[in-house]
């Protein structure tokens, strides 16, 4: 019986989604539980009691990883992978943060552990999950509209989001003879507790935002552009149309327009 046991957990088909304490991670395994046929969601996350109840209304099981991917996570997530040896049908890697401000206003370790997130983190399960993903598999990288365009006081931030789009894009042509999908997430302003942490400098930094839209507004859209194989993901008209102006004036002129927008030309003096 143990063996049957093990092997059953060996072909189990599974999701693993980062993030998944709030936002569009914690919709994004909403949203797979109802529409997908899994034996476990993974989640990973670092506030306990939001998964704990995410995991009482799952229909799906679900296994809680509370953990800090920067700190030693990453690795108990592969290391849980690998004595598992499931089938991954789902990679969602939703967690990151910003830090807006001035340069001088974010802490170094700060900007570095964005770094060390958004784009370090990101690639590490992403490249050591994929042995475990196989044909018909997807996987969500969230980047953001920030990655279109440098930002003047999201500087790192911006720059990490950059790179996520530039990776899963590129990965995704890379995985066509294996016949899985990598879709960049590139959602707008969104409401989530995002803000509360990216905006704890000594001023509030983002004080004009075009929209704000719903974390499970962006992650359905997000999940059906996957299944329709779409390698971008962007939620939202205004969205759209931001992307799409950016890639026509000059990048000056983007920067200038946000400095002014913010009013950090006369914030920052």
């Amino acid at each position: 019986m143990l063996h049957i046991i093990t092997q059953r957990r060996k072909h189990m088909k599974i999701a693993i989604v980062t993030g998944a304490s709030s936002g569009m991670g914690r919709e994004f395994v909403r949203i797979l539980d109802k529409n997908e046929q899994l034996d476990e969601i993974w989640g990973v996350g670092r506030a306990k009691e939001n998964l704990d109840a995410l995991a009482a209304e799952l229909k799906t099981p679900f296994r809680a990883f509370e953990v800090d991917i920067t700190a030693g996570g990453m690795e108990q997530i592969v290391a849980a992978v690998k004595e598992a040896s499931p089938d991954v049908k789902w990679l969602v890697n939703a967690a990151g943060f910003g830090k807006f401000g001035r340069y001088d206003e974010i802490p170094v370790a700060e900007s570095m552990n964005m770094v060390r997130l958004n784009c370090e983190c990101l690639v590490g399960l992403t490249e050591s999950i994929l042995p475990f993903m196989h044909e018909g598999a997807h996987i969500a990288e969230f980047s953001s509209v920030a990655a279109f365009q440098p930002t003047p006081y999201q500087n790192v931030y911006a720059a990490t989001k950059a790179f996520v789009y530039s990776y899963a894009r590129a990965l995704n042509v890379e995985l066509k003879p294996r016949k899985i999908s990598c879709t960049a997430v590139c959602p707008y302003w969104t409401e989530s507790a995002f803000f509360d942490r990216a905006g704890q400098t000594e001023r509030k930094v983002v004080t004009k935002m075009v929209a704000l839209y719903k974390p499970y507004d962006v992650s359905l859209h997000a999940y059906k552009d996957i299944l329709k194989g779409r390698d971008i993901s962007i939620h939202g008209f205004k969205a759209r149309t931001q992307v799409r102006a950016v890639k026509v004036f000059p990048v000056r002129f983007v920067m200038r327009t946000w400095v002014k927008q913010q009013k950090f030309d006369k914030r920052y003096r």
